[in-house]
């Protein structure tokens, strides 16, 4: 029997029409905790960028920036991992020659840009979000960046991975940008990492995703379900695929397997 839940944040929880969390998938998760289930976010978000109106369902914990950051029912951090310092310095000279738009996360910035084009205006857009400072990156530390976001295409994506971002991965989750983390980082290895502080049997775990960056976790944990508003290459590995984020996904995926 499952009893443990992992929900990606936006497209999954948080739909793109109101950007926020329908009266149904409140209810479903509400349902789950009173069932004395777990429930769990697992987003590419910073923890800093969540909705403070979030914290008051009550998860049991958090995964974000796609694994990097790992912290309890208290939002303590008892799990930090930064890119290579060497990706950094190698990003900031190749954007000497060849301007490229990124945003990056660190512990002492949440997240700031080194400059604003049409993808970033879009990408801030679709998510109901602030375009944040732009501030010069060069003038920041290197050594304690959580994650970064490339405004690129894919082709110019997989080129800086292969010869800038050499010890970093990227998952695409919508089209305007890639979200880049370090080697080994991915939102299974922090349910992984949650599962071992909470005496989680991965067993029983199901998780709820619609981007490229929930696929690992989707394949990883019993039950992976795709929303009806994912990508197709997310849809193919699925378990199960529900209706969309903005037509009670999460409901009703929680309702066809009996656990509300």
């Amino acid at each position: 029997m499952i009893d443990s839940f992992f929900f990606d944040f936006d497209g999954t929880l948080q739909g793109f029409k109101n950007h926020e969390l329908s009266e149904s998938t409140r209810d479903a998760l509400y349902k789950l905790k009173q069932n004395n289930k777990k429930i769990y976010i697992a987003t590419g978000r910073n923890l800093s960028d969540m909705p403070q109106s979030i914290f008051d369902i009550g998860f049991d914990g958090y995964i974000n920036n796609n694994g990097g950051v790992c912290s309890d029912i208290d939002r303590n951090i008892f799990f930090t991992e930064f890119i290579n310092p060497s990706d950094i310095e190698a990003l900031l000279e190749y954007d000497k020659q060849n301007p490229v738009a990124f945003s990056y996360m660190s512990t002492e910035n949440p997240f700031s840009i080194n400059r604003v084009n049409e993808n970033i205006e879009k990408s801030f857009k679709h998510f109901g979000l602030k375009v944040p400072e732009v501030k010069n990156p060069r003038e920041l530390p290197k050594d304690n960046i959580i994650q970064m976001n490339l405004f690129v295409n894919e082709k110019e994506e997989n080129f800086l991975l292969e010869n800038v971002l050499k010890n970093s991965v990227a998952t695409r989750w919508i089209e305007y940008f890639a979200d880049i983390n370090p080697q080994d980082i991915n939102k299974m290895e922090g349910i992984k990492r949650i599962a071992e502080r909470d005496n989680l049997d991965l067993s029983k775990t199901m998780s709820f995703g619609d981007g490229g960056n929930d696929i690992k976790m989707l394949q990883g944990c019993k039950i992976g379900v795709a929303m009806g508003n994912a990508n197709d290459n997310v849809k193919e590995i699925a378990d199960h695929i529900t209706s969309s984020v903005d037509e009670h996904g999460v409901w009703n995926a929680l309702k066809h397997f009996n656990f509300i």
